[in-house]
């Protein structure tokens, strides 16, 4: 079910009424069931995946915390660590190794015999990539490092355990949420609140808007572009660039203020995963701002680890780590090389202001506040729109032949009416408003939370014939639903 079809409202609305019609100690129940019912229908036949993560990291999570023997604990954590890993490893990307081994294997063979190359199109597995495995395994890992650690208690209910890795509206693209947060919410004692299920409704309705609206709107014309890219100008390419990386935003914001509405009127917090992104003024604020469930969990878990590890090599144990760590973060993403370079180019973005940090505060000190915001923030947004070519383009190849178009910067713009640009701009100018109301005015400038019935009353209704009457209603599933 696509959070943005009249299905998924349909089941949130009978599992919202459910959920608060029968009593609260069953209502965790609900939700595991209301969850695997999400997940069978669009994954029923990759369910028994989800079930062997949740089975082995519940019982190895109990045991790491009841042994007492050091060998044997290590021994339980590295198993929980291997099979997690494993599966997603073997669902999403041992084709990509099989691919890659053989490519590597024919260009030796035709270097030193010049032989014809192997292929090996015969031997890719045909498999079907279980609903969600990327979170739902990084959230299992999160919590046995945890208990690991000895921040965590396990969970002994097997229930309340597997309603927290399955939660359906986390379930897909996340967030990626901490064990610590959401498990004792089940426990809790949920009652209907008035106030929170309207902000709830609230998220549900702007998600709907950055994906209807501005994503979709926007996907019309980068689908177009990027997917013949040999046959537009340069200046094309640059703007749908541009485009593809507020697309991109605006269609993960939008399924993650979906996702955290949707539990919020059901009684839960989701921990929020954007503070926008677009006014960071270094890349790595941009990574503070931008997909904060995942970055604080490669952080925690991958990136303070190396720097530890390593910290007899002083800062460059911290390139090591901020390298590596992205490299990571962007194979994360995707099986192919297009990803590891999003992540690569990021990490080399990440070191170069690590270690020009006093270099550059020095030049800060010399130019006006404002106009240090403005170079920042444009460069900023300029480098992620730059890489995000080759999270779009559909090749490594294609990515770079994009990058050298756009330089030439030649040729007429394309567009196949002046309606798709025309409504194009008016979302990003809407987003940009409401980015800049809620970051600097948020006290001063309020609509949906005006304290007049007839300002909340009027906001509610423009939103939604914004929506009805410039939304793309077939625009396809969120970006990250491929992750």
């Amino acid at each position: 079910m696509l959070f943005n079809s009249i299905n998924y409202f349909l089941f949130l609305f009978a599992v919202f009424i459910l959920n608060y019609i029968i009593p609260n100690r069953f209502r965790w129940m609900l939700i595991l069931v209301a969850s695997v019912f999400f997940y069978m229908i669009a994954g029923a036949a990759t369910i028994i995946v989800p079930i062997v993560i949740i089975l082995c990291t519940f019982i190895f999570g109990i045991l790491i915390e009841r042994t007492s023997n050091a060998r044997r604990k290590k021994t339980y954590f590295l198993s929980g660590l291997f099979i997690n890993l494993g599966l997603l490893i073997f669902f999403k990307y041992i084709n990509f190794f099989i691919a890659t081994a053989f490519d590597g294997f024919n260009f030796i063979n035709h270097l030193v015999r010049d032989e014809q190359t192997v292929k090996h199109s015969s031997i890719i597995l045909q498999l079907v990539v279980p609903l969600g495995i990327s979170y739902i395994t990084f959230q299992a890992i999160g919590y046995l490092i945890e208990i690991n650690r000895g921040n965590q208690n396990s969970e002994k209910n097997l229930g309340f355990f597997a309603t927290y890795l399955l939660f359906f509206p986390k379930l897909i693209s996340g967030p990626i949420e901490r064990a610590h947060n959401f498990l004792p919410q089940l426990r809790q004692k949920h009652v209907f609140n008035y106030e929170q299920v309207v902000e709830g409704l609230n998220r549900i309705l702007w998600g709907l808007f950055l994906k209807l609206v501005v994503a979709n709107r926007l996907a019309l014309y980068t689908d177009a572009v990027f997917n013949n890219s040999d046959k537009h100008s340069g200046i094309t390419l640059l703007m749908a660039s541009v485009f593809f990386t507020v697309q991109l935003f605006a269609d993960f914001a939008g399924y993650t203020d979906i996702a955290i509405g949707s539990a919020q009127i059901l009684g839960y917090r989701l921990m929020e995963n954007f503070n926008s992104p677009f006014i960071a003024k270094s890349v790595t604020e941009f990574w503070r701002r931008w997909h904060i469930s995942l970055t604080t969990w490669v952080n925690e878990y991958i990136y303070n680890p190396i720097v530890i590890k390593w910290r007899n090599w002083n800062k460059w144990g911290v390139v090591f780590a901020a390298i590596v760590t992205f490299l990571i973060l962007g194979f994360w993403h995707g099986a192919n090389w297009t990803f590891i370079i999003f992540g690569f180019l990021q990490g080399i973005a990440l070191t170069l202001e690590f270690l020009s940090r006093k270099l550059r505060k020095r030049i800060r000190s010399k130019i006006p506040s404002w106009l240090n915001s403005v170079l920042g923030i444009s460069f900023t947004f300029g480098y992620f729109c730059f890489s995000t070519i080759f999270f779009k383009a559909n090749t490594a190849t294609d990515a770079f032949s994009i990058v050298g178009k756009i330089f030439t910067f030649s040729g007429p713009l394309y567009f196949e009416g002046p309606s798709i640009l025309i409504y194009s701009f008016f979302g990003i100018f809407f987003l940009a408003i409401a980015g800049l109301i809620r970051e600097f005015y948020p006290e001063r400038i309020s609509f949906f939370n005006n304290k007049h019935w007839i300002v909340r009353i009027l906001s509610y209704d423009l939103l939604i014939i914004i929506i009805l009457l410039l939304g793309v209603f077939d625009g396809g599933q969120f970006i990250y639903f491929q992750f």
